[in-house]
């Protein structure tokens, strides 16, 4: 069974996202809104989404440590990698694009890996990278094109052990 990342984007209401959670029951679900920062929101999303998922918040989009405490964890982009080692007792899901970004993410509980497929405008790697990018960490999580169940069934047949979305989970 594929673990699943739900990755919110601020283009859409709370209530949309808050459907797709239902909906789709994510393993993780990221709050992740690098536009404008509004702790009544996240505080909102932090309590409707835990009932279904294990929630994640983007170290970018965390203006206030505080919040923390309301998730099981954080999302380290890839230009602060150098961070993981700060989150210990926090799940830490960590964006990589290539071998050098897995090698610095070695310490995360999960590395995300993009593109797979193609997406907006950039090409993916496909599957046979991400087979070799599992092999460098344990814990892969293939993001980047995934829109419909035809990638998650070429992702299944990977070495990854889930999927990353953000149009799949509001579009599906």
């Amino acid at each position: 069974m594929l673990l699943s990342y739900f990755i919110t984007d601020p283009s859409y209401t709370l209530n949309q996202i808050f459907q797709a959670i239902k909906k789709h029951k994510p393993t993780f679900v990221c709050y992740r809104n690098k536009q404008y920062f509004d702790k009544k929101e996240i505080i909102e999303f932090a309590n409707f989404a835990k009932k279904y998922s294990k929630i994640i918040i983007n170290i970018d989009s965390l203006k206030d440590e505080s919040l923390l405490s309301l998730f099981d964890g954080i999302h380290i982009t890839s230009s602060k990698l150098n961070l993981i080692p700060n989150y210990k007792n926090k799940i830490v899901i960590a964006s990589t694009h290539n071998k050098k970004e897995v090698l610095l993410a070695k310490e995360a509980s999960y590395i995300t890996f993009s593109p797979i497929f193609n997406s907006k405008g950039r090409k993916g790697v496909g599957i046979e990278k991400l087979n070799e990018i599992a092999s460098l960490h344990p814990k892969v999580i293939a993001l980047g094109g995934v829109v419909s169940n035809k990638e998650i069934e070429e992702i299944k047949k990977s070495k990854a052990i889930g999927f990353g979305s953000i149009r799949y989970f509001l579009h599906n």
